[in-house]
């Protein structure tokens, strides 16, 4: 068994260091000083970025990518502090893909899930 990561995940995995270490280390000890969240114009970003629900089925607005990828992600921006990987982690490991996973299908179209994944930061 080959557990060596592909090209499509290399790069994903780079976007997000390059990403986390070049935009959010400030942000992030900001974020560790106040106590304050990220702001929802960061969430914007990460959603722009397709941060946000990396691993939840496109058809409720994530990119329908593997837990792995989203992990991956998650793992980048963790290094730098779990304050900026929460969002992540919630989107994608979360409340997110326990209600993709377990809800009734007329439940799903009723959440806030696509609001979670693709638009967040944008209500």
């Amino acid at each position: 068994m080959d557990f060596k990561l592909s090209e499509q995940q290399k790069e994903l995995q780079e976007i997000a260091r390059n990403f986390a270490q070049n935009e959010m280390v400030e942000v992030a000890l900001s974020i560790e000083e106040t106590g304050e969240p990220l702001s929802k114009e960061w969430l914007k970003k990460y959603s722009e970025m397709g941060f946000l629900g990396i691993n939840v089925s496109d058809k409720y607005g994530g990119l329908g990518l593997s837990n792995l990828d989203a992990l991956l992600v998650m793992e980048e921006f963790a290094k730098i502090s779990s304050a900026v990987a929460f969002p992540i982690f919630e989107s994608c490991v979360g409340p997110v893909k326990a209600i993709e996973h377990f809800a009734s299908e007329e439940l799903k179209e009723k959440s806030y899930l696509k609001t979670l994944t693709r638009v967040a930061g944008l209500v």
